[in-house]
Order: structure tokens, then C-alpha cells, then sequence
């Protein structure tokens, strides 16, 4: 029997609801956390055309997942996890994914995570891959800085921090279901907070927790970019779902780039959920995002 598109999402949601969202509200140790959300992620599948090869990059373990032997653009992505979950486990399947509909080379990095390692080891350790590309010779037009969720925030940031270095910048910004205000100040947690099926508010304040360190203010542009002058930044792309509670996070961020004289282009996908890309083989939503996602990737590399 066929199920309809409707079905097959409120069962998506409801499993999302029990699997992940109801665990994260229980302040469950990290490393309880992660496991569980990596065996959840091996349920995805990847895309069998694209190459997948291991490498270190700054000291940090990483992926290079190719469609093609000739892909001359790089999608430099950084995982979400609010900070202290995500690994190239749980995005691998996803990024393959993005690396067949963009025919683009994805690189993705295992970098530091909280509590062990809070602000700002992860910028820092992101910060000097990007600097190691340059030195070897990858050109700064050729790289599009990529992130989902809380991965969103650190691709954001890490193009401040080179603009504060004066080093070049990447040609794009994708920011995916984007956490990028970290005083959790977005009304979406509010009015969203029981349609999210993946994301809990007990996560999000979790995570901020581990990552900012109590000496610093969560109104700090290092922490919560939103909060950042965005002059001189980029062509950027942001997608969010109607029912994610950071959907406000992106209204917000829209808005406040596009008074900055930014070239930014917002998608809203009806009826989806935070990170709802990963999805995307089962959601027609998520191949629309997918497809905005590449012909983005695509005009960056015609310019």
C-alpha cells in the first residue's frame, strides 16, 4: 500500500518526537547523546556515486566526498549538534547527498566539540583549516562555507573572523535551519516550541551551556553572530523550516542582512522541521532545498 506524503510525515515527526527530541529534554551526558544520535543517522542513505576519502586538515580529522574526479568548487561544511553533538558520522550520508545534486566537492570536518571544548577551540580549529586551504593553493572564490544548525552559527563567524584577519573571503554562505542568536531571544522558540520535531529548547540551552563560557555575554557577534556587523560579507543562502523553532533565527538574520546591502536569498519549506535537509530522500520539501541549495552553489560559480 502507498502512503501519502501527509502520512509519511506526521509518522517522521512522531518517530523524531520519541527518538531524539523527548531524550534531549532529559539532560542526558553527551557522550550518551552522541552515540544515540549516531546510530539514528546510519538510517540515512547515502548517495553510492559519490567518493568518499579520509584526511586531516589542520590537525582535524575530515572527509572529502567527491561526485566527480574534476569538481573544481568546494563546499567547506561545518555539522550542527548544538555544539556538542554532530560528527562525520551523522552528516556523511546527508553530505553525499549535497555532493551529487551540487556535482560539487564537499569537505567536512570533525572539529572540537563542547564541553570539552568550548568557545572558541571550534572557531579557532575551523579558522586554521581554512587558512591550511589557502596555503595549499585552493583560491578563496573556489570555496563556499556551509553549515546546518548550530554549524550554521560557526560558518557565519568564521567569515567575521576573516574578515577581522583580512583574509580572502569564501564566494557564498549556506546557513541551513541557522542558530545564530544565542540569547535565544527569536519568538519561534516560543510559538514553534511544540511543532519542532527535532529540536527541543532543553537542547539548545543545553548546548549553549558547554559552549559559551559564563565569562563571556551570549550577546557577544563572537558567540551570536546575529548580533555582528555584516558589512562587507559574502552572497549568502538560508533555508528554514515553517514549524523549527529557529525559524525566527533566519526571519531575523534575512532582515538584517539585507539592510546591510547583502545579496541574501531566504527559502521557508512548508511544514518542515529543524535540519529537515538530512531528510531529504524521503521529502520532496527536502529536495527542493537541495535543488535551492545547488543552484545557489551554481550562479556562485558562474560570477
Amino acid at each position: 500500500m502507498k502512503i501519502s506524503p501527509l502520512t509519511k510525515q506526521l509518522i517522521t515527526e512522531g518517530f523524531l518526537k520519541t527518538a531524539i527530541r523527548a531524550p534531549s529534554q532529559l539532560n542526558l551526558p553527551p557522550g550518551a547523546m552522541r552515540f544515540a544520535l549516531e546510530q539514528l543517522c546510519r538510517a540515512i542513505p547515502k548517495n553510492p556515486d559519490v567518493q568518499i576519502r579520509r584526511l586531516r586538515i589542520a590537525g582535524l580529522r575530515a572527509e572529502e566526498l567527491k561526485p566527480q574526479r574534476q569538481a573544481t568548487q568546494l563546499i567547506f561544511h561545518i555539522h550542527g549538534g548544538a555544539f556538542f553533538l554532530g560528527s562525520l558520522n551523522t552528516h556523511r550520508a546527508f553530505l553525499t547527498q549535497v555532493a551529487a545534486r551540487t556535482q560539487m566537492q564537499v569537505l567536512h570536518l570533525d572539529y572540537p566539540l563542547s564541553p570539552e571544548h568550548p568557545y572558541p577551540e571550534a572557531l579557532n580549529a575551523l579558522f586554521d583549516a581554512y587558512c591550511q586551504l589557502l596555503d595549499q593553493g585552493v583560491q578563496a572564490k573556489d570555496i563556499i562555507l556551509s553549515g546546518d544548525s548550530c554549524g550554521a552559527n560557526l560558518a557565519l563567524a568564521l567569515s567575521l573572523k576573516l574578515r577581522q584577519e583580512q583574509l580572502p573571503q569564501a564566494s557564498g554562505l549556506i546557513l541551513l535551519s541557522p542558530l545564530l542568536d544565542l540569547t535565544l531571544s527569536s519568538e519561534s522558540l516560543r510559538y514553534n516550541g511544540k511543532h519542532d520535531a527535532l529540536l527541543s529548547i532543553e537542547a539548545l540551552e543545553a548546548g549553549i551551556d558547554y559552549y559559551v563560557p559564563k565569562s563571556i555575554d551570549r550577546a557577544d557577534p563572537a558567540v551570536s553572530p546575529f548580533f555582528a556587523d555584516l558589512a562587507g560579507l559574502p552572497p549568502i543562502h538560508v533555508q528554514a523550516g515553517s514549524k523549527e523553532i529557529l525559524l525566527g533565527d533566519a526571519q531575523r538574520f534575512k532582515d538584517k542582512a539585507a539592510e546591510a546591502g547583502l545579496a541574501v536569498e531566504f527559502k521557508i519549506y512548508t511544514g518542515m522541521w529543524h535540519n529537515f535537509q538530512m531528510f531529504s530522500a524521503w521529502f520532496a520539501e527536502g529536495r527542493r532545498a537541495l535543488a535551492d541549495l545547488a543552484a545557489f552553489a551554481h550562479r556562485l560559480d558562474q560570477d
